[in-house]
């Protein structure tokens, strides 16, 4: 019996969306099978409490690959990003330090605690961005493997010569980069625990390693590769609508291109017969029947929880299971009837106007070594006592999202471990929030009184609602040894599998996470490829 559908999709997340608009317009009949009632996997935007609705998953967009906007028509769809203004990081002892988007900016407000570190500030941005531009071409390349399989992976090794040839110095330094740890990249340049705290945050997000960690310094490039090379809003901002609008676009895209989108349709099994995927069956019973097979889902889910471990090789299944992928973030959203204000700031506490720092991201922040002890905690199973917090206010850039005159606050715990070594998630879930929260309240008095409703979402209730094993919203951790040839594993990073005929295309693939819509374009790329006769037109294409 002929397959129904020339690709089954699983999972309706931006990445597995944007890989059925790419199918379906190189004329592959295409069906996506997403678990929910609504698509948009890590990107969506659900109500919360009567009235107010938040982004469950992802709540910004930075990195939104550039030619998406244009084939898919977003713009032309509704899509419109507001750009987010400056962050403010709140420090313990009172230090407040508001970092706006450019350069001159930021190094206005750096010189306020250190002129030294504000002269240095340029030079950091400009080397950043250097190093962006040797990754940005990466970020749409199928990763070649070092030990070519197929006649492909030598144009692509030899694609990947000819981009390295005459940048030795500038892969020098990418290399230690990689390799090094954020405290020490940041040492090196900056002086100030405040401006280092301020930048290098971001190394802890959706990891378990601390600041210290060798090879966490890249997660500090991760942004500036990803992002829009022109700037502006879509390079960084808040959709309006909230995150799911952009996925209820893309899912209208895929659908003009001819693809099937099925909602309430939980996959339970991939098929595979005589070693290659044959369709999938959902949890109804029923069978899709379709000669390749795409899962969107995380690498530990796909493998672990939807193939036979008869059907993989060993090796590969070890190499999934410690493939590291533990959460360590709770969200929690808050509708509140007034706006926080800050402490420490101009502004009226009592007056209610949105200030610039409404705009941007809120950090109650601290220093590296502080959020290595929280991140340790964390590795010993205890939910940090004392952890980074970070809140956002989307209603600040769309009020539609709120009754009027009420707010939606979006914060994001951090050192919140998935893996807990005493009790359960589901009995100290409030406990956790109520810190959190009260911690909060310190930076921003009167916030436990303006709340009305409250959703809490520990990294166990992410996995239940949102799919993604251990509740890691970026498939798995972005260290050194879990990215470009190496993600997910060893020898699979171009988007196939030891199953032939089965592709992954999430955030657990190059490039890895952030709302990009790279991992789904490289492997639509990849399967259509498949597709070609003979191994010259595959190497012709690579």
């Amino acid at each position: 019996m002929s397959p129904r559908y020339d690709v089954a999709i699983i999972g309706g997340g931006h990445n597995g969306l944007v890989a059925a608009f790419h199918l379906a317009r190189a004329g592959l009949k295409t069906v996506v099978c997403e678990r929910r009632e609504i698509v948009g996997g890590c990107c969506v935007t659900e109500e919360f409490a009567p009235g107010y609705r938040a982004s469950t998953g992802a709540y910004v967009l930075s990195m939104l690959r550039e030619s998406l906007w244009g084939e898919m028509r977003l713009r032309e769809r509704g899509i419109e990003v507001d750009p987010a203004g400056p962050s403010l990081h709140l420090f313990a002892d009172g230090t407040r330090l508001e970092l706006p988007e450019e350069t001159p900016g930021a190094q206005r407000a750096i010189a306020e605690l250190s002129q030294a570190d504000a002269e240095a500030f340029p030079a950091f941005e400009e080397d950043l961005a250097r190093l962006a531009g040797l990754v940005t071409p990466l970020i749409e390349t199928t990763p070649p493997d070092p030990h070519p399989r197929r006649p492909g992976d030598f144009g692509a090794l030899l694609k990947l010569g000819g981009m390295a040839a005459g940048k030795r110095d500038l892969i020098n330094e990418a290399l230690f980069l990689f390799s090094t740890s954020a405290t020490q990249f940041l040492d090196e340049r900056f002086e100030s625990e405040y401006v280092k705290a301020a930048i290098g945050w971001h190394a802890i997000n959706d990891s378990i390693s601390g600041p210290s960690t060798p090879g966490t310094a890249y997660i500090l490039l991760h942004d500036h590769a990803a992002e829009d090379p022109d700037g502006g809003a879509r390079a960084w901002g808040f959709v309006k609508g909230g995150m799911g609008r952009l996925t209820e676009a893309m899912a209208d895209a895929a659908r003009e291109a001819g693809a099937e989108i099925r909602t309430g349709a939980a996959v339970r099994e991939i098929l595979v017969q005589d070693g290659r995927a044959a369709g999938l069956e959902l949890a109804d019973g029923s069978v899709i029947r379709a000669g390749r097979v795409v899962s969107n889902a995380d690498p530990k889910t796909t493998f672990l929880g939807l193939v036979d471990e008869g059907e993989l090789p060993p090796g590969f299944v070890a190499s999934v299971r410690a493939y590291r992928c533990q959460g360590t973030s709770m969200k929690i959203n808050l509708a509140v009837d007034r706006l926080p204000m800050a402490t420490g700031l101009q502004g009226d506490p009592a007056g209610g106007e949105v200030q610039p720092y409404h705009r941007g991201i809120m950090e109650v922040n601290q220093p590296l070594a502080e959020m290595d002890a929280a991140q340790a905690e964390a590795r010993a199973g205890r939910p940090a006592e004392d952890p980074h917090v970070e809140m956002c206010i989307p209603t600040v850039h769309d009020p539609s999202l709120a009754p009027s005159g009420h707010h939606v606050l979006t914060i994001d715990v951090n050192s919140q471990p998935y893996e807990l070594a005493e009790g359960s998630w589901d009995g100290i879930r409030d406990e956790v929030a109520d810190r959190a929260i009260a911690k909060l309240e310190g930076y921003f008095p009167g916030l436990t009184g303006s709340i009305v409703h409250r959703q809490v979402l520990s990294p166990l209730d992410l996995e239940r609602l949102l799919g993604i094993a251990g509740g890691h919203a970026l498939h798995g951790d972005m260290g050194f040894d879990q990215l470009f040839t190496l993600r997910p594993v060893r020898g699979y990073s171009d988007y196939r599998t030891p199953v032939e005929g089965l592709y992954l295309c999430g955030a657990g693939t190059h490039p890895g996470g952030g709302v990009t819509g790279a991992n789904g374009i490289n492997c639509a790329r990849e399967v259509v490829r498949d597709r070609r006769p003979g191994p010259i037109g595959r190497l012709v294409n690579r």
